[in-house]
């Protein structure tokens, strides 16, 4: 019975030193690449969505040049990721993603950067 009893606390004391994971479909590196309505322009670039204690935060970062980016105002309702992203001083571009799975797809539109769609993929 003292084996039990020792084993059970263990576990229950393993369970509190081990973090939690996150619940949240959109945490996690996403690699995306993003298709220009106007132009075709293809571009590359991770998604990378951290969650600590129930705040999101993200970045995007641009696979030709491994410029960072942070997302602004980062949301998620249901299967549904939002965010922002300031390019520049006069550009900040709104980005809507739906997450199935392991799989993003969304749009993308901007002053300057026009409109366009992309897809992701969350990196193992």
């Amino acid at each position: 019975m003292k084996v039990s009893v020792t084993a059970i606390a263990l576990l229950i004391l393993l369970g509190f030193a081990l973090p939690a994971a996150s619940d949240n479909p959109i945490v996690g590196k996403w690699n995306c690449v993003s298709v220009s309505n106007e132009t075709g322009t293809k571009t590359a670039w991770t998604l990378n969505v951290k969650e600590d204690a129930d705040k999101l935060s993200a970045s995007v970062i641009m696979a030709e040049t491994g410029d960072v980016i942070p997302a602004l105002e980062p949301t998620v309702e249901g299967n549904t990721f939002s965010f922002k992203v300031k390019m520049n001083p006069q550009e900040t571009v709104e980005v809507t993603a739906t997450i199935e799975g392991k799989q993003l797809t969304g749009t993308f539109k901007g002053k300057n950067s026009g409109t366009g769609t992309f897809k992701g993929l969350r990196a193992e």
